[in-house]
């Protein structure tokens, strides 16, 4: 996976991008987060792709600048090795997907292949195939699909992708 970085990365956080708070994959709740604070950030070193930060209040978020979430689950098996059961993650295995809890959406007016230049790096990065383009032009995300792992938004050139957070 081609991740950004050097000076186009360093400009995109700069200027690109605001940043919105998007919560781990597999947090049980927002009140769980609260123990957060009384840990060392182990959630955020043993993630592969480093794209998991801790805010001014210790509480761990994900930022897609530079790569997408894989779920592979280590943050989440690095805070249940801290909490056992009182873990603030928890992994439960379904016959879903894993998903974060987040709505991604493609802004029209700054999307390159929406203003009719040849893109796909939105489509090209989604593995569960949930960028449609409809009439073969236009992006859409289809949200039955999407997981919100971010491997479009690190991908996106012009910044036209958007994820907001959903955990309440």
């Amino acid at each position: 996976m081609q991740k950004r970085g050097g000076i186009f990365g360093v400009f995109s956080a700069t200027f690109g991008r605001k940043a919105d708070f998007i919560p781990l994959p597999y947090v049980k709740n927002l009140h769980a987060l609260h123990k957060c604070a009384q840990c060392e950030g182990k959630c955020a070193t043993s993630c592969p792709e480093h794209i998991i930060i801790k805010n001014a209040n210790s509480t761990p978020y994900l930022n897609f600048m530079i790569a997408g979430c894989v779920f592979c689950e280590q943050c989440a098996h690095a805070c249940q090795e801290l909490w056992g059961d009182e873990a603030p993650l928890e992994i439960v295995h379904t016959q879903q997907p894993s998903a974060i809890a987040a709505k991604v959406s493609i802004d029209p007016l700054t999307c390159l292949a929406w203003q009719k230049t040849l893109c796909m790096s939105c489509k090209d990065a989604c593995g569960e195939n949930a960028v449609i383009f409809s009439g073969g032009l236009y992006p859409e995300i289809d949200l039955g699909r999407c997981s919100a792992c971010g491997l479009c938004y690190a991908r996106c050139p012009s910044f036209s992708i958007t994820i907001k957070g959903t955990l309440t």
